[in-house]
C-alpha cells in the first residue's frame, strides 16, 4: 500500500512538472504569434485588447479574468478544477508577457518585424506549431482545465446536450474575437488559423509526441 502511494505521489509530482512546462511552452506559442502580428487565439486576443483599455498589463488582467469565469464553473463542475488549472489561470498571462519582454531585450519587437514578411509567416507557423504542442501536454497531464476551456462543456452538460459543446465553442471564440477587434487587438489570417487547426494539430501532437514524453499509451 505504501509503495502504491508512493508511486502516485510520483506520477502526481512528474504531472505537474509537465504541465508548468506545458504552459511554459504555450505562453512562448502566443508570444510568438504576438510578434508575427497576424493575430492570436481568441482568447488571447480579447484580453489583449480589452487590458489595453486598463491599467494593469495583459498577464494581470488575464489573471483576473479567469478568477472571475472560474466562480460560475466551480460552482457548476467542480471536477474541472486541478492544480493544471490552477497554473494555467495563473500564471500564462505572465508567462507570455515574459517571453514578449525577452525577445524585446534581444531587440525582436512587434514593430520592428513590421515590414519583415517572411519572418512573420514564419512566426505564425511556428506560434501555432508550438502553441498547439502546449495544449496537447497540457490536456494530456489531465490535472484540471481552464474556465475558458470548460464553459462549453459545462453549457453542453447543463443543456442535456441541446447545445452542442462545438457550437457554443464557436460561439464563445466568435464573440471574444469581435471583443478584441473592437477593443484594438489584432485579428488576423493567425485568429482563423488557430481557430480551425488547432483540433487536428492538437490531436497529432497528442498522438505522436505527448504520449512518448509522458510514457501514455
Amino acid at each position: 500500500m505504501e509503495e502504491t502511494t508512493k508511486k502516485g505521489r510520483g506520477d502526481l509530482a512528474k504531472r505537474v512538472i509537465w504541465v508548468i512546462l506545458a504552459n511554459v511552452i504555450l505562453g512562448l506559442g502566443i508570444s510568438l504569434l504576438r510578434l508575427s502580428s497576424f493575430g492570436t487565439d481568441p482568447f488571447t486576443c480579447m484580453n489583449l485588447g480589452v487590458s489595453s483599455y486598463l491599467p494593469i498589463g495583459y498577464g494581470t488582467y488575464q489573471m483576473l479574468f479567469n478568477l472571475l469565469l472560474f466562480i460560475p464553473v466551480f460552482i457548476l463542475d467542480r471536477k474541472s478544477f486541478g492544480i493544471g488549472a490552477l497554473i494555467n489561470m495563473l500564471l500564462l498571462g505572465y508567462i507570455v508577457d515574459a517571453f514578449v519582454a525577452l525577445f524585446a531585450l534581444g531587440g525582436i519587437t512587434i514593430q520592428g518585424l513590421s515590414g519583415l514578411l517572411p519572418v512573420r509567416v514564419l512566426l505564425l507557423v511556428a506560434g501555432v506549431l508550438v502553441v498547439c504542442l502546449g495544449i496537447a501536454l497540457y490536456m494530456a497531464c489531465d490535472l484540471g482545465a481552464a474556465p475558458y476551456d470548460r464553459i462549453s462543456v459545462v453549457v453542453e452538460n447543463y443543456s442535456h446536450g441541446k447545445l452542442k459543446f462545438r457550437w457554443v465553442r464557436v460561439a464563445m471564440d466568435v464573440l471574444s474575437t469581435a471583443i478584441g477587434f473592437f477593443t484594438g487587438s489584432v485579428v488576423g489570417i493567425g485568429t482563423v488559423v488557430v481557430a480551425f487547426f488547432t483540433g487536428p494539430i492538437v490531436s497529432f501532437f497528442r498522438d505522436t509526441v505527448v504520449v512518448r514524453i509522458l510514457g501514455k499509451e
